[in-house]
């Protein structure tokens, strides 16, 4: 609820990275974009809301937050043929795609 842990895949010993988040919920879900031109933006879900973290240089920040949903969200996902866009579903049974130009 304090921290998201970032860990290495490719070197998963050489150990993780911390980044402060401010929540009494835990995370959903956390996905990284899979376009190279967006590859340093991943989406991180916490009850209602999505938060939009931008990672640099061994480290992540909250770009944005995105509200829209009513109840806790249940997935995310980038979309495949454009690099800006994120799709999130809910337990409040909408789904919202978000441009995040």
């Amino acid at each position: 609820r304090r921290f998201l842990y970032i860990v290495n895949l490719d070197a998963p010993f050489e150990g993780h990275r911390k980044i402060s988040r401010q929540s009494k919920w835990d995370i959903g879900a956390v996905q990284w974009n899979p376009h190279d031109s967006f590859a340093h933006y991943f989406a991180a879900s916490s009850n209602q809301r999505v938060d939009l973290y931008k990672w640099k240089d061994g480290s992540g920040e909250v770009g944005t937050t995105l509200h829209g949903h009513t109840r806790v969200v249940s997935d995310l996902d980038w979309a495949v043929f454009e690099p800006d866009l994120l799709v999130t579903s809910s337990v409040d049974t909408y789904i919202y795609i978000w441009d995040i130009k």
